[in-house]
Order: structure tokens, then sequence, then C-alpha cells
């Protein structure tokens, strides 16, 4: 009885508020992104605009939608992640001391570096002729994505990038901030990858420090053409291993660089 208990609170009290914070930060930066591009860029930096082609509202529809699966998806993993830190299987700490302020102040950026690793790697994976229909082609449906698009998967590739987090609890204790704070910047990052206009700083490609960083110009590459940029965060995979765009930095230039008006 006592089990069953525990099985309804669970699903009744537990996964309701896991579900909206995975819904809620969605329904918040995509259409504060999308925004800021229809409102904000497309007046006042028209020429930073990647692809002349639009996205229409049967578009929209679909990767909304979509992203709402997959904040299902999504918060059935931080539900079991909720349940295995329950059964000490893993550890999600309170404390903020408790595995000492050196690991505090690491474990974000360490958690960003593996997800980014996981992510190229899936990435690529996803991409095989065998997989991409049934997991990835949702996906680069939109050719000229929004930034509703950030989560528009299919439910199979909404499983494997719902599983980074609970992977990585395996191997680390975290912060329960740090899980929030990394759920926020990867929710930022890709609306902001979607977003249809180039936000970063003119120069950042070629800079030594910004080159190491996806833009959105990198990841539109990859929805226009397909074969290149796979990365997330950083480029740093996408370099080694020889599938960055070799159009990536000249196409990051021209969108950055404000026309001369003709006197």
């Amino acid at each position: 009885m006592q089990a069953q208990h525990d099985l309804l609170w669970w699903l009744t009290d537990m996964w309701p508020r896991v579900l909206a914070f995975d819904a809620g930060r969605y329904l918040i930066a995509a259409p504060v992104m999308f925004a800021i591009g229809y409102f904000l860029l497309r007046r006042l930096r028209p020429w930073r605009r990647l692809q002349r082609r639009g996205a229409g509202a049967a578009d929209i529809r679909r990767e909304i939608l979509s992203s709402l699966r997959t904040a299902v998806i999504f918060s059935l993993a931080g539900l079991g992640i909720s349940v295995a830190a329950a059964a000490g299987l893993v550890t999600v700490y309170g404390r903020w001391d408790a595995y000492g302020w050196a690991w505090l102040a690491l474990s974000l950026p360490v958690l960003l570096v593996l997800h980014d690793a996981y992510f190229y790697w899936t990435h690529r994976l996803l991409h095989h002729r065998r997989a991409f229909g049934w997991t990835h082609a949702l996906h680069h449906r939109s050719r000229a994505p929004t930034p509703f698009a950030a989560y528009a998967f299919a439910v199979p590739e909404a499983v494997v990038q719902s599983l980074c987090v609970p992977l990585a609890l395996v191997l680390l204790p975290l912060h329960g901030l740090v899980i929030f704070a990394f759920l926020a910047i990867m929710i930022v990052r890709n609306v902001i990858g979607h977003c249809g206009y180039e936000v970063h700083p003119a120069g950042m490609a070629d800079a030594w420090w910004g080159r190491w960083f996806t833009t959105t110009t990198h990841h539109d590459l990859h929805h226009l053409e397909g074969r290149y940029n796979y990365g997330l965060y950083f480029t740093w995979w996408d370099r080694l291993m020889g599938t960055e765009n070799p159009r990536y930095r000249q196409r990051y230039r021209q969108v950055t660089s404000r026309p001369v008006a003709a006197k």
C-alpha cells in the first residue's frame, strides 16, 4: 500500500512540477527569442538574417508541438532523476559545500563539456543513413528554423537527448542549482542557435577566443546543408574531426558586416 501511495505521489505531485519546469523554460525562451528576432533584429539589423526563406505558420506549429512533446519526455527523465536521487542511486545535493567549493565551481563547466561531447557524437549518429529518417529527419524539416525548433525532435531523438544528465549523474555528484543552470543554458543556446539571425558580435568567429564557441550561423548552416557543424556549445569537436563547414567563417563575416550605404 505504501509503495502504491509513493508511486501516486511521484506521478501526481512531482511529475507535474518537473513537466512545468521543462515546458516552461521552452515556453519562455523560444517566444522571447522569436520576439527579439521579429521585432528588433528584423528592423534594426536586417543584414544579419541568415536565410531569405522564412518559416510558415505550419512550420512553427510543427516546431511547437514537437518541442512540447520533447518537454514531456525530458520531464520523464527529470522524474527518473528525482526517484533515483531519493533512492540514493545518484547524488543531487543541496548543501553548497557538500563536495567542496572547487567542485561546485567546476561542475557546471564540466557538465557543459560532457554534454557538448555527448551531443556531438549522438548528433552524428542520428545523421547515419540508417537512423536519420526515423530519428532526426523531423528536426531537419526546419530548413529555415525558428527559435521554436529548439526541441523539435522525434521521440527517439528526444529520448537520446534526455539521457545526458542522468548518465552524468551516474558518474558525478551535482548540486541542484548546477543542474538548473545547465538546463537554462541549454535552452538559451538552443533558441539562439535556431533564431535565424546572427546575434553574436562581428569578428567572433575569427577571434582566438570566439572561434571555439558555436554561433547562430554555425548551426544554421547545419540546417541548411546537413553535412557539417554538429557541435552544440563549442566548435572543437567539429574542428578536430574535420566536420566544420569550410564556408562557416566566410559566411559569418558576411552576415556580421554592416553593408556600406550608397552615397
